[in-house]
């Protein structure tokens, strides 16, 4: 399973459907399209488009549904890129990732005003390849723990080779802070944010190897049910 991918809606190389059929192929059971929404970072998807790119990835979850579970997202660059206080409510969506929260080397906004946008969401929250254990260094674990269980926001496990720090993913860089996490009602989701390489679309069994280490499973099964429950599927 992958639940962050990259098409050319935004800026990946290949279309929703050839994904879709690549998954099919390598036997993925579960997938999420998360092109990025309106920044000024990179290609993404303008406001108006919003419902056509719902139309588009509904669509293919109809003809696939037989063989692959095909979910919704999109993510969010939380930084001065994105037009914050105009994000739409992303009714239909299944969930959104929000990247760089509290991230001062991308000129992230801190966590609290995630909390503000949240309240007009229509879908779950997820931290995208969050460095965690920088970007919290100064905060009180439990406390954010505490938070983030409150505030229902999922964290992801990402898998790419982008974060990383001399070759260990930002999450095992984060092991105490994931091992303390299983104690709370926190959703965690995997992913690779392939964009150009259909081979990235399997690799995510470091992420999945992780969440056994560390007896995450709860959190994962949270994640699951948390989308799953969207949409009629």
């Amino acid at each position: 399973m992958n639940f962050h991918i990259h098409t050319t809606w935004s800026d990946g190389t290949f279309t929703p459907e050839i994904i879709v059929r690549e998954a099919i192929k390598k036997k993925i059971d579960k997938i999420a399209i998360t092109d990025h929404y309106e920044t000024k970072k990179t290609s993404s998807i303008p406001a108006k488009y919003l419902k056509m790119y719902l139309e588009d990835i509904r669509a293919l979850r109809k003809k696939y549904s037989d063989k692959i579970d095909i979910y919704i997202g999109i993510e969010v660059d939380f930084s001065p890129r994105t037009d914050i206080d105009s994000l739409p409510d992303f009714s239909g969506f299944d969930f959104v990732l929000f990247e760089y929260v509290q991230d001062s080397l991308w000129e992230g906004y801190p966590l609290w005003m995630l909390f503000n946008i949240q309240r007009k969401l229509k879908a779950p929250i997820v931290l995208a390849h969050n460095d965690i254990s920088r970007n919290f260094k100064d905060s009180d674990i439990t406390a954010l723990l505490r938070v983030l269980e409150s505030h229902r926001i999922g964290v992801e496990l990402n898998t790419n080779i982008n974060y990383t720090k001399l070759g260990e993913p930002y999450y095992r860089l984060a092991y105490d802070i994931f091992y303390a996490m299983k104690n709370y009602s926190i959703p965690i989701s995997v992913g690779s944010d392939m964009h150009h390489n259909l081979e990235e679309l399997g690799e995510v069994n470091d992420a999945l190897n992780f969440i056994q280490e560390l007896h995450l499973e709860k959190n994962f099964k949270l994640f699951l049910k948390e989308i799953g429950g969207k949409n009629e599927r």
